[in-house]
This record gives C-alpha cells, sequence and structure tokens, in this order.
C-alpha cells in the first residue's frame, strides 16, 4: 500500500507531466498562423497580391486602367479559387526588397513576380516558394552592333544588372569562375538602352520583356544564346501556412493539367459535360474530394481555368511568339511536348 506521500508524488508526477505532454503538443501542433491566411482573405473579401508595377507582358496597368499580364493571371486565378470571383485583388506594388517584406509584414498574401527560387532566400526571408511557374535562365542582351557574340566577349565590359537580384550574385559567381573581368554598374535595362552598358543581364524572359516594351528600336538588341544559370521562378508565401501554400501550388498545377488534357476556357463547360476521364472530372469538382482536401469548394480548378484559361494559353497570351516578347516556351512547355512541365495525378 502507499504512503500519502507517495500517492502525493504520483500525483504530482503525473500532473507534471501532462504539462509537458499538453506544452510539447503545442510545440508540435499549435501553429496560430495554420490556416490564417485563407480564412483572412475570405473575411475580408479581397486578395492582397504583389506585382512589380510597370512590367508590361508580367504584371502592368494596360490603357484601360487595368492591371494584366503572366503574373496578373494569376493573381486572378487565386481570387477565383478562393474567392469566386477574379475581381477581388487588391494589388499591391513591390520592388526588388519589397517583394519579401511586404510578406513578412503581411501586407500581401502572395507575391507573383519573376522570383527565383532558392534555398537561402526562404531561409533568410522566411518564405516559402510552393510551386513553380516558369523555368528560365540568365542571359545577356546586347547590341547587335556591339560585336558581342558570346559570353567571353563580355571581358572588359560594362554590364548592367539589378542590384538585390540572383542575377548580381549569379554574373559575379560567372565572371569567376571563368576567371573574366567585367565593370559591373547596378541599374536596370532602361540604363542600358541609354547606352550606360555594353550588356544587360537579367532571366531571359525578363530581358525580352525590356526590349518589347522599352528599347526605341527592339529589332537593334539580340539575347546571346549562352546562358549563366538556371532559374525556377514561382509565386512566393510566409512559409507559416501549409494550407495556404499547398492551395497556391494547385492552382499553378491546375493549369498545367489543364493544358495536358485539353481543356480550354472556351471548352471547359463541354469537358465537363462529356469526359469520363476520373481525373478530369476529379479536377473540375464532378468526382473527388480535393476540394475539400485544400479547404476550397468543389468548383475551385473550374473557376480559375474558366477564367484564366490553362497554362498555355495564360502563356501565349503574355510571352507567346505572336506577341512583342516573342519568346518560345522552351523548358516551359508540358513534359508531353518535350518541355519540364507537369502536374502531380489529380486523384
Amino acid at each position: 500500500m502507499l504512503t500519502p506521500i507517495q500517492n502525493l508524488t504520483g500525483c504530482i508526477l503525473t500532473l507534471s507531466l501532462s504539462v509537458i505532454l499538453v506544452f510539447m503538443g503545442g510545440m508540435f501542433y499549435a501553429n496560430p498562423s495554420y490556416a490564417e491566411t485563407k480564412d483572412r482573405i475570405i473575411q475580408k473579401g479581397d486578395l492582397d497580391c504583389g506585382v512589380f508595377p510597370d512590367d508590361p507582358g508580367r504584371s502592368a496597368i494596360n490603357d484601360e486602367g487595368h492591371w494584366e499580364g503572366f503574373y496578373v493571371d494569376f493573381c486572378r486565378a487565386t481570387a477565383a479559387a478562393v474567392l469566386g470571383n477574379t475581381e477581388f485583388v487588391n494589388f499591391i506594388e513591390v520592388g526588388a526588397t519589397s517583394r519579401f517584406t511586404s510578406l513578412i509584414n503581411k501586407k500581401t498574401d502572395v507575391v507573383m513576380y519573376s522570383s527565383t527560387w532558392t534555398i537561402g532566400r526562404e531561409n533568410k526571408y522566411h518564405v516559402e516558394f510552393p510551386v513553380v511557374y516558369l523555368l528560365d535562365g540568365q542571359g545577356f542582351m546586347v547590341r547587335k552592333s556591339s560585336g558581342i557574340h558570346r559570353i567571353s566577349d563580355l571581358q572588359g565590359k560594362r554590364i548592367c544588372v539589378t542590384a538585390n537580384t540572383t542575377s548580381h550574385t549569379n554574373l559575379v559567381d560567372t565572371f569567376k569562375a571563368r576567371g573574366y573581368k567585367a565593370d559591373i554598374i547596378f541599374a536596370n535595362g532602361d540604363s542600358f538602352f541609354r547606352g550606360s552598358c555594353d550588356a544587360y543581364t537579367a532571366d531571359r524572359i525578363n530581358l525580352a520583356t525590356n526590349r518589347a516594351n522599352r528599347a526605341d528600336n527592339p529589332n537593334d538588341y539580340t539575347i546571346l544564346s549562352e546562358m549563366a544559370s538556371r532559374e525556377p521562378i514561382g509565386p512566393m508565401v510566409r512559409n507559416d501556412d501549409p494550407e495556404w501554400s499547398r492551395i497556391i501550388r494547385s492552382i499553378v498545377h491546375a493549369v498545367i493539367l489543364a493544358e495536358e488534357k485539353g481543356i480550354t476556357s472556351k471548352n471547359i463547360d463541354q469537358i465537363l459535360k462529356t469526359s469520363e476521364d476520373l481525373e478530369v472530372l476529379n479536377l473540375l469538382g464532378k468526382t473527388g474530394d480535393i476540394g475539400t482536401q485544400l479547404g476550397l469548394d468543389s468548383q475551385w480548378a473550374y473557376r480559375v481555368i474558366k477564367a484564366v484559361g490553362n497554362y498555355g494559353e495564360i502563356y501565349n497570351r503574355y510571352f507567346g511568339l505572336s506577341t512583342p516578347i516573342n519568346m518560345d516556351r522552351g523548358l516551359n512547355r508540358l513534359w508531353n511536348q518535350g518541355g519540364v512541365l507537369f502536374a502531380p495525378p489529380f486523384k
């Protein structure tokens, strides 16, 4: 038989163990930010989406006063999925530094920008890249009359690059590894077109966008075929909300899968009526519970595709060969068309 002291000691130990377990459970499972982003967006009724201003083809205000561009469409797609309407978006203008701080300070819910996914950025800024929506590489734009045809011709030249970007660090690393020297100038494409530099380096789509929209005579410039890096580009979110991260990732995958399955903004209603493809039916919410798993309704992906189209429609609308940017899709083709884009099975 236990003495009163032993009984009391046992109770104290049991209570202490319970407190420890509750505390540890809180450490591992209690995350006050979990699901906060989506719920806050629904409560306030709009999405705060970070975009770079005045960047035609990617994110800019058109002549009618409306935002448009590749990244803008993904902002609208997110609003369609979560709020049911593409117009419920506040476009927050961000730059090279504020694209990160705007997330940390909760001024934006997601940033749709030409941001390269790096492990260092995720650690430094406490952000997450849920998915890649563009695969690019760093290139160099020069004047056709310059006599510069390859990276080795840039030795001793003046090269413009935007500060606080991976383009700068890649440039330094590439030239150091090859033993090249150059005069690096922190400036943008406008400085290059004014003659401040012999070359301008950035992601190749960035260069093509600048050439199309900022050069007086776009045909006077060429982008070298050599690339200095690989650039996986994707949307950014805070790293404290796994549900929100899954939602953003699934929106991008939904438009990629839609292209693979031949679903467009124009034929989606007909396909929904006639398709017997289980993955298509799961995607469009006729079967399965993917919406529930994401914390959304069953029609979330239908609204996205109906509003902005599939991935190919979005890309060709802003970057395709019939646009001023005139960029071949390259790696941004589907996996079964010579590219690397694919979505996980919607099952």
